[in-house]
């Protein structure tokens, strides 16, 4: 995994319209119809936006439209539980309206080989999902989609989901309904299935725990979070830190990090700048390489095998195990 980044363009809002109880749907495009970068499903991209403050900010959307188009969909839910950005774009956003945006990125790629899939969202974890599902379809491939919500009024994309092509493939369960136990989704026929799952931290740790009681092999698990649980998960490692230092390969100068503080802002308070996106570890935009010394991640996209080479880590929300970091700056 190597760091990627871009800069911000502008896409016109040609469409939007809401679906669900809290979420709209935006397709945006240039504003002379031209094309788009490519993209394969689980993509995400940055949109800025503001948080509650009126402070700018960046926040992370899949990419859940139909592909090889002149437009970008992605899903955007008023989560009330978040800072704003989300909810922002909820409220304001309108037809026509310029978007800033950057990418696409993808942590979350779908695996080359035949093997049987497992698709299991939790709400607004839909969106990378479906994109799944559409090129899966596509290419004949063995899957099954399972869409957890809290009730039938809050599941983006449900119509389309219930009269597509892989509708028998599709299983819905909701709280306020007959929902379907986790727990009874897997069998030990999946065992050489691939898990692909995007929601809340909770749901994603309940699937994880279910797949893995049907013999599912942990190395062939793959998630993806999009909510608040991770501000509140690095608050709590937060009262952990400790001091430490970073080294810059390029000059061998050493930059001492607080407890207080993040090697991101240390290292801009050092005049050395790191492109940002979502503060929280789960976009990728950060990753650093490390030469020397051993992380302590707290990122959310990083393969479990990926962390233990300790090869690369994310600046904005990880930290360190040894006193010193050598990185690749």
């Amino acid at each position: 995994m190597t760091p990627t980044s871009s800069d911000f363009f502008d896409l016109a809002v040609a469409r939007v319209r809401h679906e669900a109880s809290s979420i709209a749907i935006l397709d945006m495009q240039r504003a002379d119809a031209s094309g788009l970068p490519a993209w394969q499903p689980g993509a995400h991209i940055d949109v800025r936006t503001q948080d509650a403050s009126g402070k700018e900010v960046v926040r992370q959307y899949s990419l859940c439209g139909p592909q090889g188009e002149d437009f970008w969909r992605i899903a955007v839910l008023a989560d009330t539980r978040g800072r704003g950005g989300s909810i922002h774009l909820f409220q304001t956003v309108t037809q026509g309206q310029k978007v800033s945006v950057r990418g696409p990125r993808n942590h979350f790629e779908l695996p080359n080989d035949d093997r049987p899939l497992v698709l299991v969202a939790g709400g607004i974890g839909i969106t990378p999902l479906l994109a799944m599902a559409d090129r899966l379809h596509e290419q004949g491939r063995r899957f099954r989609l399972h869409y957890f919500a809290r009730s039938r009024h809050s599941m983006a994309f449900l119509d389309q989901l219930m009269s597509g092509p892989y509708q028998e493939q599709v299983r819905m369960s909701f709280d306020d309904g007959h929902p379907t136990p986790v727990e009874s989704i897997f069998s030990h026929d999946d065992s050489e299935s691939w898990l692909y799952t995007c929601g809340p931290e909770g749901f994603m740790k309940s699937v994880v725990s279910a797949a893995q009681a049907s013999a599912v092999s942990p190395s062939r698990m793959r998630k993806e979070l999009f909510t608040s649980d991770a501000a509140a998960a690095a608050d709590t490692a937060a009262s952990c830190n400790r001091a430490f230092t970073v080294v810059l390969r390029s000059s061998g100068k050493a930059i001492e990090v607080p407890a207080d503080k993040t090697v991101v802002h240390a290292l801009s308070d050092a005049g050395v700048s790191i492109v940002v996106s979502c503060e929280q570890g789960h976009c990728g935009s950060c990753l650093t390489g490390v030469l020397e010394g051993i992380p302590d991640h707290r990122d959310q996209f990083m393969l479990p095998e990926e962390q233990e080479r300790n090869d690369a880590f994310t600046p904005r929300c990880s930290r360190a195990v040894s006193e010193t970091l050598v990185l690749d700056l």
